[in-house]
């Protein structure tokens, strides 16, 4: 497994800036010098980070946990933390990769009511490629080319830069409520509290009247729940958030696959196969091969 390097924290010229917890690299640069970033960054690779790359010119398309999607002139991608990506070998696009880490995501959180930023939400409410209008995409790069510049000029005060990003994260979230199914704010806070449930439960349970039980809820409740805020029923969402963790480990991890099978919660390697094979249409020995 590779992972994309965040270069020390200070200033680094015109190409890249970077403060304590944020840095904004060039996709040339990374597409020029790709070993400087990442063992190979057109491999997939795991980020321990978030981040988001904003395409100003290039068509292509940037591979996120094993699925492909298109981008072009003003779209914006999101890697959320501990997903796996690639970018693309065949283009060349002109823009910015801007590097997050966690504390200082939480040190802006006091800034950003609601994020784009969220463990596995985004795969379920809303594709990680956002399209901008021209118009929108002026106003972002506007604040992002504010926001180099407070990174290159921060030293030890990184107040205006935090200020900077949640600015601009604020933006990007409510053009992200565009593609969101209707919810209220209720719905929305019940259901963050499922997929919660569901990201420190789900190799344990795959019952979705467990987790209706320890929400207070019906099974009735919690699929119509999940079903008004991400088009799924609560079933689906385990078993996505669950597939989802086995094909990354059969993708990037060298373990057997019985023991990936136990740490999953299956007790027998025929149920895991069969599972896996239903929601795949090729077992997991085939899959790892595949992508190997």
């Amino acid at each position: 497994m590779t992972e994309l390097k965040i270069k020390p924290a200070e200033a680094q010229g015109p190409i890249g800036c970077a403060a304590p917890g944020i840095e904004v690299i060039d996709l040339g640069q990374i597409y020029r010098e790709p070993s400087a970033h990442c063992d190979d960054p057109f491999q997939p690779h795991r980020v321990d980070y978030f981040c988001f790359i904003c395409i100003d010119r290039g068509s292509g398309s940037h591979w996120v946990d094993g699925v492909s999607h298109p981008y072009q002139d003003g779209s914006l991608i999101f890697i959320n933390r501990d997903q796996h990506h690639a970018f693309d070998r065949n283009d060349s696009p002109q823009g910015k990769l801007v590097v997050i880490t966690p504390a200082f995501f939480s040190a802006c959180a006091a800034n950003i009511r609601n994020s784009y930023f969220v463990p596995f939400h985004l795969s379920l409410m809303c594709s990680p490629v956002l399209q901008m209008a021209p118009s929108d995409s002026q106003n972002c790069h506007g604040l992002l080319e504010q926001l180099i510049v407070a990174i290159a000029e921060a030293d030890q005060d990184t107040t205006i830069v935090e200020l900077l990003f949640a600015a601009l994260v604020l933006k990007l979230s409510r053009q992200r409520s565009l593609q969101r199914p209707a919810a209220d704010d209720l719905c929305r806070r019940r259901f963050t509290e499922f997929l919660n449930l569901v990201e420190n439960e789900f190799h344990q349970s795959r019952d979705a009247t467990v987790y209706a039980g320890k929400m207070h809820l019906s099974y009735k409740s919690l699929n119509q729940l999940c079903k008004r805020c991400s088009g799924r029923t609560a079933k689906q969402i385990i078993d996505f958030r669950l597939n989802l963790e086995i094909t990354r480990k059969l993708r990037m991890n060298s373990d057997c696959i019985q023991s990936i099978a136990f740490e999953m919660g299956f007790d027998d390697i025929t149920n895991f196969v069969r599972y896996f094979k239903r929601h795949n249409n090729v077992t997991p020995a085939n899959y790892r091969a595949a992508c190997q």
